[in-house]
């Protein structure tokens, strides 16, 4: 069997707050194949990012890793010096954030930016890494790629900034990409605009890809695998098609349930009661009891361990059926 690029094993991740050291993400495992895109899927405050950013070496000064080991391509990153990760950032691993105005230097022109990663990671002469820059703004469908080039970022659109983004990260043809929400910031029809650009990527590249986003329809659209996510836990996993038509955990449940749908044209749209628990709300057991439809006493002290069938996983006591059910 192929090793996986990328393998994340038993990852812990604290926060350091006014009151006291939190655990913000704990025993996060999972894989990265090559050419597979993996969705990590979950409301706000769930450690998408978090994860990401772990993965990245870029955690917020008051985050620290504890435990575990993220190895890429036989290498742990977690012992990485900055140093290490100069030579890793853009080139073997590439990040697409949020929201492109903040992600740009609005000082610099459109190609320079772009650029700049070929500048940084190959010995390019000018003249080529201005013709590779110009080629990926048509291969990612930006007009008039050449006038685009001396531009800069406030004379682009919203979606044009974004597809400049894609293009920072693919650039230097990195092993793996890690898309961090790309889409939320876009109004509807330029988010459909940039899935069918990832759809593209997926398609036409053996990159790989983390695309972390809050709304499961739009991981449908792009990922082979999901992982869910629930208040820095991990409490579901498996092929998206599996994870979307049989939900097992009933967080998940909850969040497909949430899916905006033409037949439920007219009807109230279901939100999950409650909201994800902060630091130093999280109990020992289950984070999702207090929201959870099926609560059961062991669901308060206890994380369930993992049930497993086929290519799915997913972590909740109504799979080991134990405890008895709070009313």
């Amino acid at each position: 069997m192929t090793a996986p690029l990328l393998s994340v094993e038993n990852l812990e991740v604290s926060l350091e707050l006014i009151d006291g050291h939190f655990k913000a993400l704990e025993d996060i495992s999972f894989s990265v194949l090559s050419g597979e895109v993996v969705g990590i899927v979950g409301e706000s405050g769930c450690g998408k990012s978090l994860t990401s950013q772990a993965i990245m070496g870029i955690l917020p000064k008051n985050a620290s890793v504890q435990k575990g080991r993220i190895w890429f391509k036989n290498k742990n990153l977690a012992e990485y010096d900055e140093k290490q990760w100069q030579g890793t950032r853009g080139k073997s691993i590439s990040m697409i954030f949020q929201e492109p105005m903040t992600s740009l230097n609005p000082l610099m022109t459109i190609g320079n930016q772009i650029g700049e990663v070929l500048k940084r990671h190959t010995n390019f002469s000018k003249a080529e890494i201005k013709n590779r820059t110009i080629a990926l703004m048509k291969e990612i469908g930006l007009p008039d790629p050449e006038k685009i080039h001396r531009a800069y970022p406030h004379q682009l659109s919203g979606g044009m900034r974004q597809r400049i983004i894609i293009a920072i990260a693919l650039i230097a043809e990195p092993d793996l990409i890690i898309a961090d929400e790309p889409t939320t910031a876009l109004d509807v029809t330029i988010q459909a605009q940039i899935l069918e650009l990832f759809q593209k990527i997926k398609h036409s590249r053996a990159t790989s890809m983390i695309f972390i986003s809050h709304d499961l329809g739009v991981i449908k659209h792009i990922c082979d695998r999901v992982l869910v996510m629930y208040a820095g836990r991990i409490v579901e996993e498996g092929p998206a098609t599996e994870i979307l038509k049989h939900p097992k955990h009933p967080y998940t449940k909850g969040l497909i349930q949430s899916i905006p749908d033409h037949k439920k044209s007219g009807q109230v749209l279901y939100t999950i009661p409650g909201k994800v628990p902060m630091l130093k709300e999280r109990n020992t057991g289950c984070p999702f009891a207090d929201r959870c439809p099926h609560v059961m006493d062991i669901c308060y002290t206890d994380f369930p361990e993992e049930n497993r069938s086929d290519n799915q996983s997913v972590f909740c006591h109504l799979y080991s059926k134990v405890g008895e059910v709070v009313s």
